[in-house]
């Protein structure tokens, strides 16, 4: 059986982060597994609806629609070729409506599937530390006990993420007072993982959790939030790799779509179970500086006997 971490879990941002990757490594083919199970079939539902998601012409379209034409901002004086490329029509308002809902419901059933798959996620970490080994079966066998209170939970996330863009983007405060909210709860799924909680008192038991901890949380998250993005980055460069030296008449049509559908799924399916992971360590990390909580009573928790103990 493989040697335990020290049985604490009280860690510094960048101990976590540390942690999370000596985790992933250790099991990167059990959380790449779990990973895939959700991923895939999120990967289906995004091929079926490209059609409907934006493309970049829309992209350009809307920012037509949203600044105009670029040129009325330019001084009297200022000289422009005539020749330019003709600007594209804007967006009418009824297709503004159908991306906005599109882009809208594709996101909502991505956070729902990845508030479940961050809640099997929580649990692999915990029986990792429990067992030394991860069960894909148990651990999804676990999440789908609370599945409806994972679904609520992502739901919630959803509408969270929603007020926030809108706060940030008609007045700054609204936007502020979300986000402090949001890190509030931010344990919630590693709540509902471990402790088993439904969705009211998962809110409350994260709030109690991070009260008094907001600002060591926030930077975690943040710390979390900038590896995943630069990692994303990467792991996005080089599965594109393949699609960018066969190029762009070697991919057309479906082809094409399929092949940035199965990069998307993988690149979603090496990175999800980072950000799992460290969300799951800060959870851990919050109760054993407010809890004294420690191996044992994580394995008692679970269900799960710890390293080195016998029934008596």
């Amino acid at each position: 059986m493989e040697q335990q971490p020290t049985q604490t879990f009280k860690r510094n941002s960048f101990e976590i982060l540390g942690e999370c990757f000596s985790i992933y490594g250790r099991h990167f083919r059990k959380f790449i597994l779990i990973a895939l199970i959700v991923q895939a079939p999120l990967a289906v539902l995004g091929f079926a609806i490209s059609d409907s998601l934006p493309t970049a012409e829309d992209l350009q379209r809307l920012q037509v629609t949203i600044v105009g034409e670029p040129r009325v901002a330019l001084p009297e004086t200022a000289e422009y070729s005539t020749e330019a490329t003709e600007l594209p029509e804007p967006l009418s308002r009824e297709e503004i409506t159908d991306l906005a809902f599109a882009m809208a419901g594709y996101l909502m059933v991505t956070l729902v599937l990845q508030s479940f798959l961050s809640g099997v996620i929580s649990y692999a970490v915990g029986m990792q530390y429990a067992t030394g080994w991860v069960d894909v079966g148990r651990c999804y066998s676990r999440a789908w006990w609370r599945v409806l209170t994972f679904v609520t939970l992502g739901l919630l996330f959803f509408g969270l993420i929603v007020l926030m863009t809108m706060g940030f983007a008609l007045l700054i405060v609204p936007g502020i007072i979300i986000t402090v909210l949001i890190i509030y709860w931010s344990a919630d799924i590693p709540v509902v993982a471990i402790e088993g909680c439904k969705p009211i008192a998962a809110l409350k038991r994260s709030f109690e959790l991070v009260r008094g901890n907001w600002l060591r949380t926030f930077s975690t998250i943040l710390l979390t939030i900038l590896v995943v993005m630069g990692l994303t980055i990467i792991v996005s460069v080089l599965l594109a790799a393949p699609m960018a030296l066969i190029g762009d008449e070697g991919l057309t049509g479906i082809t094409a779509r399929v092949a940035s559908a199965l990069s998307g799924m993988l690149s979603n399916a090496i990175i999800a179970p980072i950000a799992a992971t460290a969300g799951t360590l800060i959870y851990l990390d919050l109760r054993s500086r407010k809890e004294d909580y420690d191996l044992e009573a994580l394995s008692e928790q679970l269900g799960i006997l710890p390293p080195g103990s016998t029934v008596g």
